[in-house]
């Protein structure tokens, strides 16, 4: 048994037996799909088997480790100097926490406020989606200029941002965007590299829902957007 615990294979059961319940439950669903020969069942699945991977590697970790090791990762990143490190940097004021709620509206924003606009002015179609891009446009210029002054509100902020702009703007479009800033956001200053490796995990990405997986992302709703979006999966099948 190693270093195993009870409580260790009673966790490692319980996720196994929700995997085993949802694999079962997956038939009541496997249905063939003209558009990808996998059937409607295999992306769940492979959720699935990820789950069930995870649930046997954890346990073969306590089996070789114990509660030692956990126990000490735990300790360090309690002692990490953590505390001392906002406090030095005011992430502990009024002011900072002002920000950070601040930059965490703007998503919400996004998403409530054209509407109010087009609404108001009574109009739709084209022109509601100009006004869409300009304040999204605003957004995002607010955006850059406040996330220098406050990385951590900027990192909560922007997987948030990221998904209040697919609707419109389509995954296709913004995803290397959203690369490109989660890469600054931790530190990395080189133009070079940050395109370098945005094209690389999109075109990962790409190969993997587009080509593999047969997954329909967001394309956008707003031209160009769209016509991005549509371009880049007719292209890529």
């Amino acid at each position: 048994m190693g270093q195993l615990r009870i409580g260790h294979l009673v966790e490692a059961g319980l996720w196994l037996s929700l995997c085993l319940f949802l694999y079962i439950y997956s038939f009541d669903f496997d249905k063939d799909i003209e558009i990808y020969k996998f059937g409607a069942s295999a992306w769940p699945r492979v959720i699935i088997l990820l789950m069930a991977i995870a649930a046997f590697g954890q346990l073969i970790h306590h089996w070789k480790k114990g509660d030692e090791a956990s126990s000490a990762m735990i300790s360090a990143a309690m002692d990490d100097g953590s505390e001392e490190a906002a406090h030095e940097a005011h992430h502990e004021g009024l002011k900072w926490y002002a920000s950070t709620f601040a930059l965490l509206v703007i998503p919400f924003a996004y998403m409530r406020v054209p509407n109010w606009i087009a609404a108001f002015l009574s109009i739709e179609g084209t022109e509601a989606h100009v006004i869409r891009i300009v304040f999204a446009v605003i957004l995002i210029g607010i955006f850059i200029y406040y996330m220098r002054r406050n990385t951590v509100g900027a990192m909560l902020t922007l997987p948030l941002f990221f998904a209040a702009l697919l609707e419109d703007m389509g995954f296709y479009s913004m995803a290397p965007f959203f690369i490109i800033g989660v890469m600054f956001l931790f530190g990395e200053r080189r133009a070079k590299s940050m395109v370098l490796i945005a094209t690389l995990i999109f075109g990962l990405l790409m190969l993997l829902f587009v080509k593999i997986l047969f997954v329909g992302l967001p394309v956008g709703n707003i031209y160009p957007f769209y016509d991005i979006g549509s371009w880049v999966v007719t292209v890529l099948q």
